[in-house]
């Protein structure tokens, strides 16, 4: 018999899932994801997993946001962790960086955290060329990988197969979404990937969906497609020649669609894509090394660190002069923090506007979630509210330009009617779980969900 539990998935962040089963008359467990409630959440304390009650053999990880591997140092040492590659790879960035500012406070608890991702216990899924292999490594279980669209780069779906007795097929099949969109560069290749890889172009049929749900709460948020997005940063990027970007330093795909854009307003030149710190500089190399090596959209080549002291040769026929002088001749797109730290790079641009040095003034780029910059809202960010008030005053305009890494209702609906979940389809990550009833999916598919 298959049991499927969802922990905290009536909130969106911090959700779990664990997956039980029964081989040769024993107990197995799989835990899906194991984060932190998000900022903002009415989730004081996270829930304590009992672990030596309900014992888990193997953990597995969705994707690298905070909200889904930001209690991994919490699972017991035993417990072996599965993630795919290039997660891994950012995941270490991201806490070696931590682990080594003078900003943060538990450094060394990143730096642990570091050691544990460089690790045996962490297992990468394998892709042999055209699909990742199926893990069998835990008893009664086989979990089939499967890269999908989302916001962070590396980000899987799951497919588990349980031995169940008490099925016809003596199987019991659980897909399990993660976060996911449609409106990516990759989101169109949902459907297709479900009626090929999924069902085996129906010679297999999945039993209970667990989705996720985050947009249920935004339903009526336009939302655009990256490729849309791009285009509408390429006009205003053609427009302002001086820009920062507010972005995620994980949201490989927004960070393209501005990289991008920025090429296509600097024709027929080249526009440097600037990054605050050499963290961020790593990230964007990893992403061009991986990501670039299926599609050239995500190579980012003409990056470089912010250092306006740095002596640089913008092109093979110039002298070298300043970075600061390069970046103020032939403009730039610069990725930077809104906190104190960053002010001085916005600060140099409008004093040499201000004393005749360019002649227009820099621009932000607004390029995250409205909600942290709204007083009223629970997740605002009071900081990042005093940065933009701050540059706005002194007549830097902020332009908000933003897509969800999350599916719209709309996908959801062609999702949850592609799979056809014979049994069960369960919620997860979403404040409105009762509002699944009214996508527009077949009436027999509305009964199987779970209350």
């Amino acid at each position: 018999m298959t049991n499927i539990r969802i922990y905290q998935g009536n909130q969106i962040g911090g959700c779990v899932t664990v997956i039980t089963g029964t081989y040769k008359g024993k107990t197995h467990r799989i835990m899906i994801d194991y984060g932190s409630s998000l900022a903002g959440s009415e989730t004081k304390k996270d829930f304590d997993y009992p672990w030596d009650d309900e014992p888990v053999d193997a953990v597995f990880f969705t994707h690298y946001h905070g909200d889904h591997v930001g209690r991994i140092m919490e699972i017991p040492e035993s417990i072996p962790l599965y993630m795919g590659p290039i997660a891994q790879k950012a995941m270490i960035n991201i806490q070696e960086a931590l682990g080594n500012s003078d900003r943060v406070t538990n450094a060394k608890e990143h730096l642990k955290e570091a050691e544990l991702l460089k690790s045996k216990r962490v297992r990468c899924f394998h892709y042999n060329g055209s699909y990742y292999d199926a893990i069998k490594d835990i008893p009664g279980f086989s979990i089939e990988p499967y890269s999908v669209d989302h916001s962070a780069y590396d980000a899987y779906m799951f497919l588990i197969e349980t031995d169940d007795e008490s099925r016809k097929t003596g199987k019991y099949v659980t897909l399990h979404t993660g976060d996911f969109r449609g409106h990516g560069r990759r989101g169109q290749k949902m459907i297709t990937l479900i009626q090929s890889y999924v069902h085996k172009f129906g010679k297999r049929k999945v039993d209970a969906l667990v989705i996720e749900g985050t947009m249920m709460s935004r339903s009526k948020e336009k939302v655009l497609s990256e490729p849309q997005m791009q285009y509408k940063a390429a006009k205003y990027l053609s427009r302002h020649k001086y820009a920062f970007l507010v972005c995620s330093s994980t949201n490989v795909d927004s960070l393209t669609s501005f990289y991008q854009a920025a090429q296509m307003a600097a024709f027929p030149g080249k526009r440097y894509m600037y990054a605050y710190n050499k963290y961020l500089l790593k990230q964007l190399r990893l992403y061009s090394d991986t990501a670039g090596a299926f599609s050239e959209a995500y190579r980012f080549d003409n990056t470089a660190l912010m250092d306006f002291d740095y002596k640089i040769q913008y092109g093979p026929f110039d002298d070298y002069t300043t970075q600061l002088e390069v970046m103020q001749r032939y403009g730039f797109i610069a990725v930077i923090k809104p906190e104190e730290f960053c002010e001085k790079y916005l600060g140099t641009f409008v004093e040499a506007y201000k004393n005749g040095k360019i002649h227009e003034m820099p621009v932000i780029i607004y390029s995250m979630w409205d909600g942290y910059l709204e007083k009223d809202n629970k997740a605002a960010k009071p900081e990042w509210i005093d940065f933009f008030e701050k540059q706005e005053q002194k007549g830097v305009e902020v332009y908000h330009l933003h897509t969800s890494g999350h599916a719209t209702s709309k996908m959801l609906a062609q999702v949850i009617n592609a799979v056809n979940p014979q049994d069960e389809i369960i919620p997860m990550h979403t404040e409105r779980p009762e509002a699944f009833s009214e996508l527009p999916i077949r009436a027999e598919l509305k009964d199987r969900i779970r209350k």
